[in-house]
């Protein structure tokens, strides 16, 4: 009796952590795309950027305790190897690998934003876009091998909150390909089409 009580415990925490996880996962990453679109006021985006950089930690510290407690299925019997190394899993490879290697992309994407002075401006942005690959095989990995994958409430969540993240990142791009279009390619602000004021000298007498 107590075996199973072990059993479900450990299989309910594995569950509860990793869906709690890509949960927060998904709000840092839509607050993120939300930081740099229209969609966001001036005066809301210290809130946003708050919830941006909290939701990022929580889903990272939720990874880490979902893949801990899976140390303990006895199960599947899941090594530390086998889940800190990607791809090398006895049971099921692949789809483990997807959860390892998003769970290191956000923890370079969360160590990058502390360091964001030390790597410059450029550096950063390139590093924080693994934040975009790392969410979406949190996403295959939650879908393809979770354990409640087959219930329709996670297949509706699963499917709502990846087409919400594509339909964002879609507007973003948008809305930075549109700007772009707006500005003026030398830098300069345009003076309006005007006609040239012409003044005939017959109309001054010359004393």
């Amino acid at each position: 009796m107590n075996e199973i009580i072990d059993a479900l415990s450990v299989w309910t925490t594995t569950r509860a952590s990793g869906i709690t996880s890509y949960l927060f996962l998904f709000l840092s990453t839509i607050a993120g795309i939300a930081m740099g679109s229209r969609l966001i006021a001036n005066k809301a985006k210290a809130i946003v950027l708050t919830m941006h950089q909290s939701a990022g930690w929580f889903g990272f510290l939720f990874g880490m305790m979902h893949g801990a407690v899976l140390l303990f299925d006895q199960y599947v019997g899941y090594s530390v190897s086998g889940l800190l190394i990607p791809f090398t899993a006895e049971s099921h490879p692949v789809l483990t690998g997807m959860g390892t290697l998003s769970f290191y992309m956000a923890f370079i994407v969360i160590l990058s934003s502390d360091m964001m002075k030390k790597l410059g401006k450029k550096a950063w942005k390139m590093t924080h876009m693994l934040a975009f690959p790392g969410y979406f095989l949190a996403l295959l990995h939650g879908l393809l091998i979770g354990s409640d994958s087959s219930y329709p409430w996670a297949q509706a969540m699963y499917g709502a909150t990846g087409i919400m993240v594509v339909a964002l990142t879609v507007y973003r791009l948008w809305t930075v390909k549109k700007d772009k279009g707006e500005a003026p390619k030398s830098g300069r602000v345009p003076y309006p089409n005007a006609k040239p004021i012409i003044i005939e000298t017959s109309e001054y007498k010359v004393r």
